[in-house]
Formats: structure tokens, sequence, C-alpha cells
């Protein structure tokens, strides 16, 4: 199991690197626009509560790495209230009609984002509880990434943020995935040769995934971005 957390690892820092993130911290772009991608994330973020309730969650549990996928389940599973009260306080909220905001939702420019919510459904549907357990621990490694950028942002923006701000940030470090006697009982584990490429082999399909994810936010935020200076005299 430490071969497959090393490997998340890699992934982690190879996914750092990504444009996306260099753009977040383009400090000549005003912090507002940094976060113009916030709608695209719309389907993603609502999409992985249900996720967490009906295709990862399992009650009761069936073994200790299925009680792990529980825990975490229960504890980012009501952050998509964060994220539809941060949209107003970023000025990214407008008034469309639901025909306008399901247009964009599932619209060409959102597709790969979709993909993500997708493609983890994929995986997790009647996976074992380590493949679970895997499961989670990538989309929160990629999540915790995104959230590192977005928080002095989102302090910057406006202090009542929650979502984009430094809360949801500070709060990742106190899941039940991170703490030091879980992430030992797991380094501990011994796999078989074709478990350990089975688990590796969903590292990196979740890590393509998400960075196709990226490239599309960054999309978004730089389509933004010129509609804003589009405007400007």
């Amino acid at each position: 199991m430490r071969d497959v957390m090393a490997a998340l690892q890699r992934q982690s820092a190879t996914l750092a690197e990504h444009p996306l993130y260099a753009f977040m911290r383009d400090s000549s772009v005003e912090p507002r626009r940094r976060l113009g991608f916030a709608p695209g994330l719309a389907h993603f973020v609502m999409t992985f509560a249900d996720l967490y309730a009906f295709v990862l969650r399992e009650e009761p549990a069936r073994d200790r790495y299925q009680e792990l996928v529980n825990a975490h389940t229960y504890e980012d599973g009501g952050h998509w209230r964060w994220f539809l009260a941060d949209l107003g306080k970023l000025e990214l909220d407008p008034y469309l009609s639901f025909s306008d905001a399901l247009r964009f939702v599932w619209s060409d420019a959102t597709v790969r984002i979709r993909k993500i919510s997708y493609e983890v459904c994929r995986l997790g549907l009647g996976a074992s509880s380590l493949h679970k357990l895997v499961l989670v621990h990538c989309i929160e490694a990629t999540g915790a990434l995104t959230l590192r950028y977005a928080a002095p942002l989102g302090e910057a923006i406006d202090r009542r943020l929650v979502y984009f701000g430094p809360h949801h940030f500070e709060t990742e470090a106190d899941h039940t995935l991170e703490d030091d006697g879980v992430r030992a009982e797991l380094g501990r584990l011994e796999l078989s040769p074709d478990l350990s490429r089975d688990l590796l082999t969903l590292v990196d399909r979740c890590f393509a995934v998400f960075t196709d994810g990226a490239d599309e936010l960054l999309a978004l935020a730089r389509r933004e971005l010129k509609k804003t200076s589009d405007k400007e005299p």
C-alpha cells in the first residue's frame, strides 16, 4: 500500500504543475477573476454529494476500509452548501432561467468536468472497499490541491467565503483519512502484486480525468477574464 500512496503523491505533485494553478497564483489578475471558473464546478460539487451517499457509502460497513470510506463521506457530504453560498459572494450567481442554468451545466464548456463525476461513479460502483478507499484518497488529494490555492484568494475577496476560503482548506486536515494513525495503518498493509497493479491503475485513471477537468476549468477562467476585459473601457 505504501507504493500506492507514493504513486498518489507523485501524481499530486505532477498535477500541481498544471497551468490552472499558475493562473490561480498570478498576482497580476484580480483575485475574483482567478476564481472565475467557480460556476463550472457545479456539476462536480453537486454530484459528489450523491456519489458519496449512494455509490461510495455502505451501511453497515463490510470492513475497516469501508468504515473509513463512510466516515469520509459524512465529513465531506455537505460541502455543496458552502459552494452555493459562495457563488453569491463571488458575484458569480446571475439570475438565469432554469433552462439556461441547465444549458450551462450540461454544455460543451463543462463536459470534461462532468466526466469526472461519471468516471468516479464507474470506478466506485460495485468496487471493493479498498478500491473505494483509494478512490476517496485521489478525490481528496486533487481537491486539497485546488483549495490550497483558492483559500488565499477567497480570503482576499471576502472573509465570509467558506467553500473557497481558508475554512474549507483547514478542515481538510481534520478528516479521518488525514489522521496519523490511519495513515500508519494503511502504510502497513501488504498487497498482492495483482491488487497493487489494479490500485495503481486506479490512481492513474483518477488523476487523468481530474487533469482533463483542470484543463477545462482554466479555459472557463480565461473566458470569464476575457469577458471582463472586453467590458472595461
